[in-house]
This record gives C-alpha cells, sequence and structure tokens, in this order.
C-alpha cells in the first residue's frame, strides 16, 4: 500500500499516516501537542489506513479463533440401521473435516483481518513509531535505551510510550483555573459550558466532573435572573444548560 506524506503545521514534519501529523518532529522544549490528544486521534488514522482497530492488538493480544464444532446430521426414529448408518458416516466426514480445518487454523497462528498477528503488531509499531517525528523517536530511545522495537508487544509498546510522553500536570493549579474561569460578555452559553468541560477534564474530578461543571456554570454565568431560576430547582448539568438557553 503506497504511503504519503502528511505534512504537519505544527511541527514541521512528515506523517506516514494522511490526516495525522507528527507527534514531535522538530527539536522544541516540549511537543505542540499533549500525547493523550495526539493518542486520540492515531486510532481512527491507522484504521482508516489499514483496515482494522489498533486496539484489538493492544487489548486482546495474539489468539486463534477456531469455527464452531458442526452440528450433526439427526437420526430419525424410524431410521433403519443402513439409514443410520449413512448418517453416522456422514457426521464422522463432518468432524474430520472440522479437526482438519481447526488443525490448519492453529498451524497458521493468530490472524488480524487476514494478516498475521505478528505482520499486524509490526506494521502498527513501526506506523506509530515514524508518526512520532525526528524528536518524538529521539525522545523515545533515549528513555528506552535498552527496548527493541521488534521484540516489544504493541501493549507495552503503548505503556513505553506512555510513561516517556505523558504530561505531568499540576492538578491542583488546573482546578485553580477551572474555578478562576469566567463567563465573558461576548461568549454564548454553549460555549462558556464547553469550555468549562474542558477545562475539567484536566482536574481528575472523577464521577463528580459533569457536576462540578454545572455547578461553575450556574455560579459563573453573567446573567443573574438565569442563575436564580437554574438555582430554583436542582437540575442535571444538560438540563442547566438547556433552562440557560431559554
Amino acid at each position: 500500500m503506497a504511503q504519503s506524506q502528511q505534512k504537519n503545521p505544527a511541527s514541521g514534519g512528515n506523517s506516514p499516516i494522511p490526516g495525522l501529523p507528527c507527534f514531535w518532529e522538530a527539536y522544541t522544549t516540549k511537543a505542540p501537542t499533549t500525547w493523550k490528544e495526539w493518542l486520540r486521534i492515531l486510532q481512527p488514522a491507522i484504521y482508516a489506513r489499514e483496515g482494522f482497530d489498533p486496539m484489538m492488538l493492544i487489548r486482546r493480544g495474539p489468539s486463534v479463533v477456531l469455527p464452531p464444532e458442526p452440528k450433526k446430521y439427526p437420526r430419525g426414529r424410524d431410521d433403519t440401521a443402513e439409514v443410520a448408518a449413512i448418517i453416522d458416516k456422514k457426521n464422522q466426514k463432518l468432524l474430520e473435516a472440522w479437526e482438519s480445518e481447526c488443525l490448519r487454523i492453529k498451524a497458521r497462528g493468530p490472524m488480524v483481518i487476514g494478516l498475521p498477528w505478528e505482520e499486524a503488531s509490526d506494521r502498527v509499531k513501526s506506523i506509530i513509531c515514524m508518526a512520532l517525528g525526528t524528536t518524538g523517536r529521539l525522545r523515545f530511545h533515549q528513555s528506552n535505551p535498552r527496548e527493541e522495537l521488534h521484540l516489544v508487544s504493541p501493549e507495552n509498546f503503548i505503556k513505553l510510550l506512555e510513561e516517556t510522553f505523558k504530561e505531568v500536570r499540576n492538578v491542583t493549579l488546573d482546578r485553580i483555573n477551572l474555578c478562576s474561569r469566567n463567563h465573558s460578555e461576548t461568549e454564548i452559553m454553549e460555549e462558556f459550558y464547553s469550555e468549562l468541560l474542558q477545562m475539567a477534564t484536566k482536574c481528575d474530578l472523577g464521577a463528580e466532573e459533569k457536576t462540578i461543571v454545572r455547578d461553575l456554570f450556574i455560579w459563573k454565568v453573567r446573567n443573574d435572573e438565569i442563575r436564580r431560576k437554574l438555582c430554583e430547582e436542582v437540575v442535571t448539568p444538560a438540563k442547566a444548560l438547556e433552562m440557560a438557553r431559554t
């Protein structure tokens, strides 16, 4: 399959996947995007290019899928011994054919959309490695000098990448920034609510994330009348935004 090159406007590098910019091409103090954000678009990009979900390799690992055992031809209550023997012979042939097919599949090894698992695994790892960009590859190899790519499983490869490039955030500062975010005069309700949601994803708020965003939205909304209306009853986050629009 021909590989077209995609220019990365953020880092000036080329990616082996159309539509996917390199993670970190030019030498800078930090990557132009976060690893989490880049990984979010990596999965569908590989799917579009290769025709299979790379998460299949990461979540499941190699496995051989065998066909189900064939259903036997049933005997009739009034079958003669001769007819019963014919049915038994047919069932024996079915079983032998199924066992032969299972042996063939086991000998072939695990497959991913028509490709041997090892080949699909190596392809995905190679694509990701090339898409890291020059600086990204350099940083990865500096952090993992003893790792040989062809010997690392896709699952462990992703873990190594996450350990290398994960962003160490100051959660306290992120929460302060979230609570300090005010509703500007030119900002429509949807924009303000969406921005609060986006900021909240960095704050490790757990199961209460949407509820906290709702409370901040009600607290910070510029319209006093809307705030009073929203405080009159307990509403869901979605309902709060809907009521604020009206």
